[in-house]
């Protein structure tokens, strides 16, 4: 399947993300081909399309991927998941309290702190579901979309921050972070429940790629060069990003060894299920008949005596002989017409004479009729 060969862009260019990220604390300022730290942005986030560019196109030009897929048993997404849940808690609990002791009523943080809550609560489950229960469980149910709007929160929260300020100093590659994990964890719910779509399989390799490599490259820099070891609680927003990226990592190695192939799969619909058919035995002189699947043998041998409509007709029921026979039926044509009793019948005995008397009376009724 060609959707697996986007391992090989991938991870060349997720380097060059990440070293152009890690570059601006490495290095001084016009060090690196001369090119300060916006451009360095700029070329971070136009390796994080490459990759998006790169996987669209091996997707989309394969026709052998399934559009269904069963997650498997995964400890490292289900121990990552649980990590995932707990920073998202604490992150939910930190923005509560920031927004009461503020005493301003803003809704847009209010969402955010519900829907953070709301998604460790989903990491929980999804945690456990990966550890324990794998491809037997049943489909998680549409609730797992939460953690996509809690993405999508937060980017609409960075372009509202970037309307406040220069261009030139807005954290741009922390929105491509969050457009990119959005558009992967709604695919990624629609995938997990097994909701009815064209791409959604397609779609988590499409845009979790690209997720996974902005994260890692976003949360690198910020965890190893603005680590606050003074408020630990300044460092949950970076830390929340590298535990997503090594989440959408390790299903996306998931889904590449165990994802079938399109002919391996059949999609039943709710609409064509089989019924359950009852089958009618009969034990039958010690054996079982079960009922045909053609119509007409499972039709009574009598149906033509009980459904056609006899009145009309005479009819004389003749007792056979039960006695079986023992010689031939068929009776002795040679010596069929020869053999008659002499003394109660005067018929010739023969043939030939019998047909002169039948000439002589036909020429005696022509003369007679002249």
């Amino acid at each position: 399947m060609r959707s697996k060969l986007t391992w090989i862009p991938f991870i060349p260019l997720t380097l060059v993300a990440v070293f152009c990220m890690m570059a601006q604390g490495l290095f001084e300022e016009g060090t690196v081909l001369g090119l300060s730290n916006l451009y360095l942005n700029y070329a971070f986030i136009g390796s994080v399309v490459l990759i998006f560019l790169f996987a669209l196109i091996l997707c989309l030009s394969d026709k052998r991927i399934s559009p269904y897929y069963l997650p498997r048993r995964n400890y490292v997404a289900g121990i990552v998941g649980i990590l995932l849940a707990l920073v998202l808690a604490a992150d939910g609990a930190d923005q509560f309290i920031r927004i009461v002791s503020s005493g301003a009523l803003d809704v847009l943080k209010i969402i955010e702190a519900v829907l953070l809550l709301a998604s460790s609560v989903v990491f929980v489950v999804l945690g456990l579901t990966h550890s324990f229960k794998g491809a037997d469980g049943k489909p998680t149910s549409l609730i797992s979309i939460v953690p996509a709007l809690m993405c999508a929160v937060r980017m609409v929260t960075c372009f509202v921050d970037f309307t406040t300020i220069s261009l030139r100093t807005a954290d741009v590659p922390r929105m491509a972070c969050y457009i990119f994990a959005t558009l992967f964890f709604f695919n990624y719910s629609v995938t997990l429940s097994l909701t009815k779509a064209k791409n959604a399989v397609k779609s988590c390799f499409i845009f979790g790629f690209p997720a996974a490599a902005a994260l890692i490259g976003y949360s690198a820099y910020h965890l190893s060069f603005e680590l606050d070891l003074l408020d630990p609680v300044a460092n949950i927003r970076p830390a929340e990003m590298a535990f997503m990226a090594i989440y959408i990592l390790a299903f996306l190695v998931e889904m590449t060894i165990f994802i079938p192939d399109r002919d391996h799969i059949r999609i039943i619909e709710e609409d064509d299920e089989p019924e359950e058919i009852e089958e009618d035995d009969e034990d039958r002189d010690g054996f079982i008949v079960n009922r045909s699947d053609n119509p007409a043998d499972d039709e009574p041998e009598s149906s033509y005596l009980t459904t056609a409509d006899t009145s009309d007709y005479l009819y004389h029921e003749v007792a056979q002989d039960s006695t079986p026979h023992t010689e031939s039926t068929v009776p002795d044509m040679d010596n069929y017409l020869t053999e008659v009793d002499q003394e109660t019948h005067d018929r010739p005995v023969d043939y030939e004479s019998r047909l002169d008397e039948i000439d002589r009376l036909i020429l005696e009724i022509s003369e007679n009729n002249k």
